[in-house]
């Protein structure tokens, strides 16, 4: 347990675009977070909302509040703003649609010495059986335990660290995390995950057009970051784009061989199993993740199907190299523009 004089300063960044559905009660968790209140210190980085997300944040006393205005904004130029615009030994990361566990810090802080550069914990969705996507979203926030890859966006982070590494990327529209952890760690720092709660999330997703979206930036970070790191001796994220890239291309090549060599029944049978892949897997899902078999069962279907959207993502990443039109998020709208 930590001496209460020696508690440290921490800042706590949240960023947001159009949050104002949740930016109350993301800040309040903090503020209700078991940790002496003169050591917090709340930043709010606004991406460029145009609903009352800024004004419900300066409701708050004592909370920073900094309006980027972007019409281009990444969740890298939302952390970085928070970060500069304050200096403390410790940053805690979160996105506006979490809530912070009460005893995190008290959980994490133990953790942070030696060469450990950022700590990270468990990330749980709010309503996880509100439907398929939520289902979903709940298996996939489970992490390994212990010293990791990386981080995902909420993370206790040693600003020294920040500092040696520049920040964030500001010009990933995703995967802004994984690139920071990337770099961290290659300077010799760890990155370590413990199993206690750190936030409850709202994936708030209830469209397949929203599920469609998310899979596409995953498959355009995963490109982009892969073919970034695809020289280093470690090559982040360079075999998810080769699994995603496979998983699309295979069952197609398949059946124009068997079409080819006069075989065309075979080609479709084996095709269909290489497509459906992840399917064969429902029962160790079931244990692995300690689901129900129609959960697991989804989650099979779920793998089966996501790479179509992702390798999407890695043909627009491609078509950005050979064009130079790189995919930018819409922010920021000027009053009378909207």
């Amino acid at each position: 347990m930590i001496e209460q004089e020696t508690y440290p300063d921490i800042a706590v960044v949240i960023i947001g675009i159009n949050a104002e559905r949740y930016i109350s009660e993301c800040i309040t968790s903090v503020l209700e977070a078991e940790y002496p209140s003169d050591k917090l210190h709340i930043v709010f980085a606004d991406g460029g909302s145009n609903d009352r997300s800024v004004e419900l944040a300066k409701g708050f006393e004592g909370i920073h509040v900094v309006e980027l205005k972007d019409p281009f904004p990444t969740p890298g130029k939302g952390r970085n703003a928070g970060f500069h615009v304050v200096r403390y030994p410790l940053f805690q990361f979160l996105d506006a649609d979490t809530i912070l566990h009460p005893e995190w810090f008290k959980k994490a802080l133990p953790y942070m010495k030696d060469n450990v550069a950022a700590v990270c914990g468990t990330r749980k969705e709010r309503y996880p059986d509100k439907n398929f996507y939520h289902t979903i979203g709940n298996i996939e926030w489970r992490y390994e335990e212990g010293p990791c890859r990386y981080f995902g966006g909420e993370a206790l982070i040693q600003r020294d660290v920040l500092d040696q590494c520049g920040g964030y990327d500001e010009d990933l529209v995703a995967g802004e995390d994984p690139d920071l952890s990337y770099r961290i760690r290659q300077k010799g720092w760890i990155i370590y995950r413990i199993k206690e709660e750190m936030t409850t999330h709202d994936l708030n997703m209830t469209r397949f057009r929203q599920y469609l979206k998310r899979a596409f930036r995953t498959g355009h970070a995963y490109a982009e970051i892969g073919l970034r790191y695809a020289r280093n001796k470690e090559k982040m994220w360079v075999r998810e784009l080769l699994r995603i890239t496979a998983g699309v291309c295979v069952p197609w090549l398949i059946l124009i061989l068997s079409a080819v060599i006069g075989n065309f029944c075979l080609g479709l049978i084996l095709a269909f199993v290489t497509a459906f892949r992840p399917l064969w897997k429902t029962f160790r899902f079931k244990r692995e993740f300690n689901l129900t078999t129609p959960a697991a069962f989804l989650y099979a279907l779920h793998l089966s199907f996501v790479i179509y959207p992702q390798f999407a993502g890695v043909l627009r990443y491609i078509y950005t190299l050979i064009a130079g039109s790189p995919l930018r998020n819409k922010g920021y709208i000027p009053e009378g523009n909207v």
